[in-house]
Formats: C-alpha cells, sequence, structure tokens
C-alpha cells in the first residue's frame, strides 16, 4: 500500500462481520476513543460509506486540531511509568537474580523499532534511572519529528 493510500485510511479500518458491513472510524484523542461506524447499507454502497468515513475523520480532526505525529505522546492507561516508550522490567542473571531496568522503545524510521536499558543499578536509583531513560526517549522523539516535518521519515 502507497504512502498516499495508506494515510487516505489512516483511523479508518474496514467492518466485514455477519451482517455488519461498512467502515469504521477510530480515532484516539487526549486518552479517549472516538468510534463511528458507516454502514454500506445506510450509504447505499461500500464506496460512499467510505467518502462519508473520510469526510467524518477529517471534520473530526480539523474541528479538534489534530496533528498526527510518527508517535503516540501521551501513555496508554496501562504504561506504569508515565513515559509513552518507558517500561519497567528485569533482566534474570544465570544464578537467577532479577535486575531491574527500564527499556526505552523508538522507532528510528518506520517499522524499525530499537531499545535501549537503563540499568537502576547504574545510577543512584530508581528515580534517576527513570528520568534518564524519559529523557533519552524524548531526545529520540525530537530526531524522529525533525525527520517527519522535512519529509523524511520514511
Amino acid at each position: 500500500m502507497s504512502r498516499n493510500a495508506a494515510s487516505k485510511l489512516k483511523n479508518i479500518s474496514r467492518m466485514d462481520y455477519n451482517s455488519t458491513h461498512g467502515w469504521f472510524v477510530r480515532i484516539y484523542h487526549h486518552g479517549k476513543v472516538y468510534r463511528k461506524l458507516f454502514s454500506d447499507i445506510v450509504f447505499g454502497s461500500g464506496e460512499a460509506a467510505l467518502q462519508a468515513a473520510i469526510a467524518h475523520r477529517d471534520d473530526f480532526v480539523r474541528e479538534h486540531q489534530i496533528e498526527y505525529l510518527p508517535f503516540f505522546t501521551e501513555p496508554m492507561k496501562s504504561n506504569k511509568t508515565g513515559v509513552h516508550g518507558v517500561s519497567e522490567t528485569f533482566y534474570s542473571t544465570r544464578s537467577g537474580k532479577r535486575v531491574p531496568y527500564f527499556s526505552v522503545f523508538w522507532a528510528p524510521r518506520p517499522n524499525q523499532r530499537r531499545n535501549k536499558r537503563f540499568y537502576h543499578h547504574h545510577f543512584n536509583n530508581r528515580e534517576e534511572a527513570l528520568q534518564a531513560a524519559a529523557e533519552f526517549r524524548k531526545e529520540k522523539e525530537e530526531e524522529i519529528l525533525v525527520l517527519y516535518k522535512a519529509g523524511e521519515y520514511k
């Protein structure tokens, strides 16, 4: 799928289940999910339903002044660190000792995942390790944003 085709269908997916056929718009904004189904039957055809879904999505984005970025800026509800892209986990040594660390994930290019570990024992305490991980994640987001705005995040 080309980049233009993918952006045309951003936040829109096809629903073909039992008696439900149509296009589903799902937009995440400020921790909430906005959903709406555009049924083929209601709009007369799949193409007409798709056009209505695209128009609805575009109106919603314009009305709420949503700027799409190549990464999430707000952590998911299940995130326990409070920083998107940073999770806390453990490494088990051969002797069975559990070594805690923060793992930072980012995508320097689409479909390229990278991660870096921030071990608690490399810092004075857990909070300093988290702060270093959060700062590193922020740096990576800024690098990605520069590429994205220059049209080079491909």
